[in-house]
């Protein structure tokens, strides 16, 4: 059996995720046009937090695992008093270019940040990358004041997709990025370890995971697959096709491919 990845490995995987490019955070159309974002969401099925996060005037937030700093830049341009915190030096570098608050993290073991530090934590597809989830989420627990939310992003181990797609279920084993798999069960279990009470949880699954399925059950022998534009799947008809056909089939599907889960601590 392979041993898991280092944290240090983790951070070079995720620069190397990059392929080596600049990366710059800008304002796009998502950020600059709130109610056109949101409409297309609700279409693409797509999981944003400028979407669902409700942060009060004064409220201190965290974004875990802020990757390129869309998130971050949205909320910090809002007057929110926010911080992120990411392992990849590419992305680290990129968000400090932009002026934005980042503090780097050296072991997903522990959040640099001292005890009650925030009233909001969220996690857009991080959970899954942790080596010690009991050790992670009592940080998350620690770093998080009394009454503070906690909302996480995981792939759904319990999708009506994982068993249509079975072993080419790419959006959420993703090897080697993806460590563990989680329900809102077991993740309700673990949070209630260390004091956090699930307040919420829904799922839906974005056209862009379903496609990178659709894509690695077609064309199983391609290892970048993520990389791969096919013009059978990947052309804007297609892509408009089946978006709508998924958002037909999901009114009848109650587990999707992305799982939100919240909590409050006591």
């Amino acid at each position: 059996m392979n041993p898991m990845p280092s944290d240090a490995e983790l951070g070079e995987f995720y620069s190397a995720y990059t392929r080596g490019d600049r990366v710059e955070v800008r304002a796009g159309v998502g950020s600059r046009r709130p109610g056109l974002r949101r409409a297309y969401h609700r279409f693409s099925g797509d999981v944003d937090p400028r979407d669902f996060l409700k942060i009060p005037d004064g409220a201190r937030v965290l974004d875990y695992g802020s990757g390129g700093g869309t998130y971050l830049a949205y909320f910090d341009a809002r007057g929110v008093d926010i911080v992120g915190a990411e392992i990849s030096d590419v992305l680290l570098e990129a968000s400090s270019r932009a002026g934005l608050n980042v503090r780097r993290v050296d072991s997903f073991d522990n959040i640099p940040f001292s005890d009650r530090s925030f009233d909001i934590v969220y996690l857009m597809q991080v959970f899954e990358h942790v080596r010690s989830p009991r050790r992670f989420m009592e940080e998350l627990s620690r770093v998080l004041k009394p009454g503070g939310e906690l909302h996480l992003a995981v792939p759904n181990a319990a999708s009506f997709w994982r068993r249509v797609f079975g072993r080419h279920w790419v959006s959420g084993w993703f090897a080697p990025f993806h460590l563990a798999h989680y329900t809102a069960a077991s993740l309700a279990q673990l949070g209630a370890v260390y004091g956090l009470q699930m307040s919420s949880t829904w799922s839906r699954t974005p056209e862009s995971w379903f496609r990178l399925n659709l894509k690695a059950a077609l064309y199983s022998d391609d290892n970048e697959i993520e990389y791969r534009r096919s013009r059978l799947i990947d052309s804007a008809p297609m892509k408009l096709i089946l978006t709508g056909l998924l958002r037909v089939c999901e009114t009848f599907v109650r587990e999707r491919d992305c799982l939100v889960v919240s909590f409050v601590k006591d």
